[in-house]
């Protein structure tokens, strides 16, 4: 039996049917009619009429781009500064307040400095970069100063220079650290997309958008709203599962001299 209980599916199924029973209840306790606060059978009947429209898509679509677009920028500049600040302490230094201070910031702040600046089609896409790009700088100069230090004398004593070294030995060494931060940000950077869209109200799609003027709309029936959220959730929820399953197969592995020397 206690096996049973401990099983980790059974155990997420317990948590599922908990979360229902709980959405059930608060719906009853708020609204009767199931308008101001849907139970789970109108909004999963909701989200599965929404997902058979073709716009739902579109918003979708647009929603991944903007992701997409944001975190490849977030990578590319966190990976170059990764480098530049490598094996230099004053460049590090110098860069290390400034990540603190983007990742200390509220990121409601970042959403409507950047509708200010730039107006709010391409506000998600700048938020998604401001609030990622820290955090991947860390996990990018973390996997390259942590670089095992007797692999590193080894290959200066070989005569490589410094790019040779990084090309050589700290980034394909650090690929599956780097892996695991940008699996670990990802979904994460999905979430804020969402939150940057209902905060600007942008109408020219998203699904962040859709849960915004679904309110809007009809401020009476939040069905659409809960549906479009629950929709969000559901690629959440698969995001970070997939992600999961990469962090688990790129586990960190230590090369010592002795393994550097044998290559």
């Amino acid at each position: 039996m206690k096996k049973f209980i401990t099983n980790k599916i059974v155990l997420y199924i317990l948590g599922i049917l908990f979360l229902i029973g709980l959405w059930f209840i608060i719906s009853a306790c708020v609204d009767k009619n199931s308008m101001i606060f849907p139970d789970p059978v109108a909004t999963f009947g909701r989200m599965f009429q929404l997902v058979g429209i073709g716009d739902t898509y579109r918003y979708l679509g647009f929603s991944v781009l903007r992701l997409l677009i944001g975190f490849a920028i977030s990578f590319v500049v966190a990976f170059l500064l990764g480098m530049l600040v490598n094996n230099n302490e004053h460049l590090y230094n110098f860069f290390t307040p400034l990540m603190t201070f983007f990742k200390a910031a509220p990121t409601a702040t970042f959403v409507f400095l950047f509708i200010i600046l730039i107006g709010a089609k391409n506000a998600p896409v700048f938020v998604v970069f401001t609030v990622t790009m820290p955090i991947l700088y860390e996990s990018i100069v973390g996997a390259f100063r942590g670089t095992d230090k007797a692999v590193l004398a080894a290959a200066q004593i070989d005569g490589a220079s410094r790019f040779k070294t990084m090309m050589k030995i700290q980034i394909p060494l650090g690929i599956p650290v780097i892996s695991i931060g940008v699996a670990s940000t990802f979904a994460m950077a999905f979430k804020i997309e969402i939150m940057a869209e209902i905060i600007t109200g942008f109408t020219n799609g998203g699904l962040g958008s859709m849960i915004h003027n679904s309110q809007v709309v009809n401020p009476t029936d939040l069905t659409d709203m809960f549906a479009y959220s629950l929709m969000a959730i559901f690629l959440v929820l698969i995001i970070t599962i997939l992600t999961s399953v990469l962090k688990n197969k790129n586990r960190p592995v230590k090369l010592h001299r002795r393994d550097y020397s044998a290559a």
